[in-house]
Order: C-alpha cells, then structure tokens, then sequence
C-alpha cells in the first residue's frame, strides 16, 4: 500500500471541500438584487410620476403650471375640467417622452366638507391598466370661483401605465 498515494488524494479532497466551504461562504454573504422587472418599471414609472407633479408644480408658471390649470379650467360637466391649452400641450409632451398613458384627476373637499369632488381632466381621462401606478400632489388655489366649489387646496393625481 502507499501512502504517498492515500495522502494526496486526502489533501485534494480537503482543498475541495475547502474551496466549496469558501465559494459558499462568499455568495451567502453578498446580497444578490434581482427585481421582478414589472415591480422595477413601477417604481421607475412612479418616480417618473413624481417628477412631472414637481416639474409643473412651479410657482408663476401660468396656465401650464398645475395651480393655473385649476385655477383656469372650464367645467365642461360635473365630473369633467377642460384644462388650458398650455396644460394639455406641455402635458402631452412630456408623456410622449416617457411613451407613457395618463390619467389626471382633481380631488378637492369643499369649505362645508359635505362632500369629496372627483373631477377628470378633458384629454386624459383614459381607463387605466392594472399595472398603473398612481402618485399626487397638493395644490394650493386661490382663484375667485375654482372648480371645487370653495376649496383652497386640491390634489392633484396622476396615473401612469405603459
């Protein structure tokens, strides 16, 4: 019998358990990040949602900006605002850059706060996917007659989806 022999294959199989203990080791240790990709464009979408809220939420940006929207709109019917002409068109840009639908609301609580008003923005007031994130933002007003019936503060939502 030779030993010389037994001990190689002793001292090989030990290195092999060591390197897989140490591969093992190493991979349990690191944290591997692998989001679901719908999970990743919904978080990617919303803060994209924020991020148009912000851009038109500028103080003295006029009809484009989302107070002189409110402030300038038309009430086409008890549910629906027609938005300014600055509005729609910087609106629509910006989501044929990001290749994205939308749908904008308006909820407002009058002065009495007898009840809570949901109105829809003309041009887009599509029916959202299921996938849709949805992000909002406050808006103070102080226009002579809004279209929330008295209320100062409205927010303001929008639904994304692609």
């Amino acid at each position: 019998m030779d030993l010389k022999g037994q001990t190689f294959t002793l001292e090989g199989v030990a290195a092999s358990l060591l390197l897989l203990i140490a591969t093992y080791t190493i991979f349990q240790s690191t944290v591997v990040m692998s989001p679901a990709w719908s999970e990743f464009e919904n978080v990617q979408l919303k803060q994209l949602g924020y991020d148009i809220l912000r851009v038109l939420d500028t103080p003295g940006g006029g009809n484009s900006s989302l107070r002189g929207m409110i402030e300038n709109s038309t009430l086409v019917n008890d549910e629906t605002l027609s938005p300014p002409h600055e509005f729609s068109e910087n609106m629509t840009m910006i989501l044929s850059r990001i290749t994205a639908t939308a749908k904008l609301e308006i909820l407002c609580v009058n002065t009495t706060f007898e009840k809570i008003e949901v109105l829809n923005i003309e041009g887009f007031n599509k029916t959202p996917t299921p996938n849709a994130v949805r992000v909002s933002r406050f808006v103070i007003s102080d226009p002579p007659d809004p279209p929330c019936s008295g209320a100062k503060v409205a927010e303001v939502r929008l639904t994304l989806w692609r």
